[in-house]
């Protein structure tokens, strides 16, 4: 039997949008995690919440420059539905095969888009697409994974190979120091033959 892949649940969830999409869910939560400061009060649920926020603010940049005609939003809320071509897609942190009550909740702007892909004749339109983000004891992603629902059950779960975005980290409120000059390295022969010439 043929290994599953994205497409089979829907032709544009390819690949390289979901590596896309994963990389600026991936960099809202480092993004996060570098702004935790415990000393001012920060705990798991601030961070996550920012993770949900910065990941959400990513999405919406890239979907709003132009460069990906294929990324939508359907719902800037605080519920965040986006589009992957015609694909309605949430993302939550949790575990890929045991999704809460909350993160199989449906709302109308996904329902009215996956009654437009029933009308166009697509024969899957009952699936749900979900991003999970699951993460390790202080909130590092440990993997993103595409999970397809059927109902309450999990149909298909496919772990995505992202490479995350990075990017130079500075303190918040500094600003990077310019390049400096450096003369050119003293060159010179080393071991033995060296010492015996600086002694000449």
């Amino acid at each position: 039997m043929a290994k599953r892949a994205p497409t089979d649940f829907h032709p544009d969830l390819t690949e390289d949008r979901l590596k896309f999409v994963a990389s600026l869910i991936a960099r809202g939560r480092n993004d996060a995690l570098d702004r935790h400061d415990s000393s001012v009060g920060h705990n798991a649920w601030t961070t996550g919440t920012c993770a949900f926020a910065f990941g959400k603010f990513r999405i919406e940049e890239a979907a709003s420059s132009g460069e990906h005609s294929w990324l939508g939003v359907l719902d800037d809320s605080n519920r965040f539905i986006f589009t992957i071509g015609e694909a309605p897609v949430r993302f939550y942190k949790g575990e890929a095969e045991d999704p809460t009550d909350r993160t199989l909740r449906q709302f109308y702007p996904e329902l009215k888009q996956l009654s437009l892909m029933l009308e166009g004749g697509y024969s899957r339109a009952h699936h749900m697409f979900r991003l999970a983000v699951e993460t390790d004891e202080v909130g590092e992603i440990d993997r993103i994974c595409l999970v397809v629902l059927a109902g309450t059950s999990v149909e298909f779960c496919w772990e995505i190979p992202y490479a995350p975005m990075l990017s130079a980290i500075f303190p918040v409120g500094s600003v990077p120091a310019e390049g400096v000059e450096l003369p050119p390295p003293a060159v010179r022969l080393s071991g033995k033959k060296s010492r015996d010439t600086d002694a000449a």
